[in-house]
C-alpha cells in the first residue's frame, strides 16, 4: 500500500526548473534577441496558445476545428472559429484588439466554459518554453520589462529585433527605478512569471454585485491609508495598492462576468481599458495595460444595453459573438458525458444504450425552428451529419443558414436540464438501470420545475419527436439482434448486390459461389434490394450506375464502400434484412405465451443484446417488452 509520507509529497511537487529564471534587464534583452516571441502582447500570446494544440479540417465542414477546444466544447465550431478569428486579427496588431469580446447566449451554451478554457490554457501555456513570460520583478502587475527602455533606445531595439514595444512603466515601477536604482535600468531585476488565476497573476475576474457594497477599487485598486503617514502623500505610488482586477489581468485575460449588469462607473473604466488600453487609478495619470477583455451576457441584458443611448461609446467598443446551443445530437451526447464526469460520486448505475441519445434528441428538438420542407426529425438527422435521400448538401446549408438568421439555437432546453432529469432518474434505486423510457418520463415530470422560457407546446413537440425517433431505434435494435451477425450479413448483401449490378451494366457474368461457374447476373438479387426503395424498372439502371460509380471512385483512392455509406442503400439493406425476420420479431416480442422454439430464440436475442450491444438483463427485457407493445398496436 502506498505510504502517503514526505517522500510521496516530494514526488508530487511541481518541478520548477526554468520557471525560476531570474536575471537583470540586460540579460533579459539577450533573451528577447534569441526569442522575440516572449514579448508578444496578450492577444498574440493567447492566439499562439490556441494554435499550439493544432488545427483540424474535417470533411464537409466549412470551418476548421481547433483541438484546444475540441474535448470540452461540442457542436459550436462556427462560434469558436469567430472567436479565434478575433484573436488572430488582434494578434496582428489590428484595431480589433481594442474591442471587448462579448459573448451572448442562453444559460448552458458554453460561454463560461469557453472563457475558463482560455484562462486555464494560458496558465498552462505560461509553464511551457514556448509560452514563457517575463516581468519586472517588483512590479505589482507583472509588466513587460521592455517598458524600461527610453524612446530613443526603443526605436533602435525594435529595428534590430522586429519586436513591438507598447506602453510605459507603471507609477510604482517608475518611482523604484528612479529612486532605488538611480535610473540604472540595466540593473533592474527581471523574473519569469507563471500566469495563475488563483494567485491573481495575468488573469483578473470581476462579477457585478450589490451596488451598495461594491466599489471601483475592485477593478483598479485603492489607496493604502495605513502607509500615507509613512510616505507623506497620497500621490506617492508606494501608498497605493495595485491589486484590482485590471491590475491582476495585465499581460493576460480580464473576464467580466455578466458585464451589462455592472454599474455605469465600472463600465466607463472598462471602456477606457478597451479603447485606450490604459487604467486610471487614484491620484495618478493613465498607465498602460495589456489584456484581452472577455465578457459574457444574456440576450435580454444585451437588448437593454443597445437601447440605452448613454452607452453609445461602449457600443462601438464591443465585438459581439453570439453563442448558440449545439444542434447536433452526437455532440450533445458528448456534452452530457463530459458533464457527468464532474458530478458528485454516486452508486454505480447502468445506463442503457440510447439513454443519453433520447435526452439529446429532446433538448435539440426544443431548439429547432419549424421549416416548411423538413420535419423536426429530418432536421435532427441532417444537422447530425446524416444524409437524407434526394437532399443535397448545399440545400442543407441554406436551410441551416436561414434558420440561424431566424434565431435557431438561441432558445430551448439547456444541457443542465437534461442532466437534472437524469440525476432524478439515477436517484431512483428501485430499478437496476436507467433506460431511455425512464429518462423520457423524468424529463416529462420536470416541465414544471425548471423551464419557463420555453413554451409548453414546444416542450411537448420536442418530447414527441424524441419519442418517435426512439421508437424507431428500439425496433431497429431488436431487429438487428434477431439477425445473426447483422453487420456481416449487411455487408455481404451489399457486396452481392454491387457485383450483380456491375455485371448487368457491363454485360458481364458473375461467379456462382456454389458451382464456381460463370453465370448471368441475377435480376432477383437486384430487385430484392431495389423494391424496398420503390425504384421502378425505368430508374433501376440509373440507381445501379450510381452505386457502381461511387464504389469505383473510392476504389481508385484505395478505399471501399461500406454498406451504410449511402443513405438509400443503407435503408434498402436494413429493410431487406428486417423483412426476412419481421414476422419472427413480431411473434416473439408481442406474444405472451411462447413455445419452446420461440423462447430459445428470445433467449438468444437477449444474450446478443447483453453481450454485443451493451444492455443489461433488465434493460434488455424492457426493450423486448416495449417493442412487443409497439408491434402490437
Amino acid at each position: 500500500m502506498e505510504r502517503f509520507d514526505s517522500g510521496w509529497l516530494t514526488r508530487h511537487q511541481p518541478s520548477t526548473g526554468a520557471w525560476n529564471w531570474e536575471g537583470s534587464f540586460s540579460e533579459y534583452l539577450n533573451l528577447v534577441q534569441q526569442r522575440p516571441s516572449i514579448v508578444d502582447l496578450a492577444h498574440a500570446r493567447i492566439y499562439r496558445m490556441i494554435l499550439s494544440f493544432g488545427v483540424e479540417h474535417p470533411a464537409r465542414q466549412t470551418v476548421p476545428r481547433y483541438r484546444f477546444f475540441s474535448e470540452e466544447l461540442f457542436g459550436i465550431d462556427d462560434t469558436i472559429h469567430k472567436i479565434v478569428e478575433y484573436f488572430a486579427a488582434a494578434a496582428r496588431g489590428m484595431d480589433i484588439r481594442r474591442r471587448i469580446l462579448l459573448m451572448m447566449g442562453s444559460p448552458g451554451t458554453g460561454k463560461s466554459t469557453l472563457t475558463a478554457l482560455l484562462k486555464k490554457g494560458l496558465e498552462e501555456y505560461s509553464r511551457t518554453e514556448e509560452g514563457a513570460l517575463y516581468a519586472i520583478t517588483f512590479c505589482p502587475q507583472q509588466e513587460e520589462p521592455l517598458h524600461l527602455l527610453p524612446e530613443s533606445a526603443r526605436r533602435e531595439f525594435m529595428q534590430a529585433t522586429g519586436v513591438v514595444i507598447e506602453g510605459d512603466l507603471c507609477p510604482l515601477c517608475r518611482w523604484i527605478v528612479d529612486h532605488e536604482y538611480a535610473g540604472r535600468m540595466q540593473d533592474v531585476p527581471v523574473r519569469r512569471v507563471l500566469i495563475s488565476e488563483s494567485r491573481r497573476v495575468g488573469i483578473g475576474t470581476f462579477a457585478p454585485s450589490d451596488s451598495k457594497v461594491q466599489d471601483i477599487s475592485e477593478l483598479v485598486g485603492s489607496m493604502d491609508l495605513a502607509t500615507i503617514s509613512r510616505y507623506g502623500s497620497e500621490s506617492d505610488p508606494r501608498a497605493y495598492r495595485f491589486d484590482g482586477a485590471f491590475n491582476s489581468a495585465n499581460r493576460g485575460i480580464m473576464e467580466f462576468i455578466e458585464m451589462l449588469k455592472a454599474q455605469p462607473d465600472f463600465l466607463h473604466s472598462l471602456l477606457t481599458l478597451a479603447q485606450e488600453r490604459k487604467v486610471k487609478v487614484g491620484r495618478f495619470g493613465l498607465f498602460d495595460a495589456d489584456e484581452a477583455i472577455i465578457a459574457h451576457t444574456n440576450e435580454n441584458e444585451f437588448e437593454r444595453f443597445i437601447a440605452n443611448k448613454t452607452y453609445e461609446a461602449l457600443h462601438n467598443r464591443v465585438l459581439l459573438v453570439k453563442v448558440p446551443y449545439n444542434l447536433q445530437v452526437s455532440q450533445e451526447i458528448r456534452t452530457y458525458q463530459k458533464m457527468m464526469l464532474f458530478t458528485a460520486s454516486a452508486p454505480a448505475r447502468h445506463l442503457a444504450p440510447n439513454t443519453l441519445e433520447v435526452g439529446a434528441l429532446f433538448a435539440i428538438a426544443t431548439r429547432l425552428k419549424p421549416d416548411p420542407k423538413f420535419s423536426i426529425k429530418d432536421k435532427l438527422e441532417l444537422y447530425d451529419g446524416q444524409e437524407l435521400p434526394d437532399v443535397q448538401q448545399r440545400e442543407i446549408q441554406r436551410v441551416s443558414e436561414r434558420a440561424r438568421e431566424d434565431g435557431e439555437g438561441f432558445q430551448g432546453i439547456s444541457p443542465r436540464h437534461i442532466l437534472d432529469a437524469l440525476s432524478y432518474a439515477l436517484a431512483d434505486e428501485s430499478k437496476p438501470c436507467v433506460t431511455p423510457l425512464t429518462l423520457l418520463k423524468s424529463i416529462r415530470s420536470s416541465f414544471e420545475q425548471h423551464i419557463s422560457h420555453v413554451s409548453h407546446q414546444s416542450l411537448l413537440e420536442g418530447l414527441k419527436a424524441a419519442h418517435e425517433i426512439y421508437d424507431e431505434n428500439a425496433k431497429t435494435e431488436i431487429q438487428r439482434a434477431f439477425v445473426d451477425s447483422f453487420q456481416d450479413a449487411a455487408q455481404l448483401l451489399y457486396d452481392h448486390y454491387l457485383e450483380h449490378a456491375e455485371a448487368r451494366i457491363m454485360h458481364a457474368t458473375v461467379n456462382d459461389p456454389v458451382t464456381g461457374e460463370e453465370v448471368e447476373p441475377s435480376d432477383k438479387v437486384l430487385h430484392d434490394i431495389e423494391h424496398h426503395l420503390n425504384i421502378t424498372d425505368a430508374a433501376a439502371t440509373a440507381f445501379r450506375q450510381e452505386m457502381v460509380n461511387k464504389s469505383g471512385s473510392l476504389a481508385r483512392r484505395g478505399q471501399s464502400l461500406h454498406w451504410d455509406s449511402h443513405p438509400k442503400m443503407k435503408e434498402a439493406i436494413e429493410k431487406k434484412l428486417f423483412s426476412d425476420v419481421a414476422n419472427l420479431v413480431k411473434v416473439t416480442t408481442s406474444t405472451k405465451v411462447l413455445n419452446e422454439q420461440q423462447r430459445a430464440r428470445v433467449s438468444e436475442v437477449k444474450e446478443r443484446l447483453i453481450d454485443d450491444m451493451g444492455y443489461c438483463a433488465y434493460c434488455a427485457q424492457e426493450l423486448l417488452d416495449y417493442v412487443g407493445y409497439l408491434l402490437s398496436i
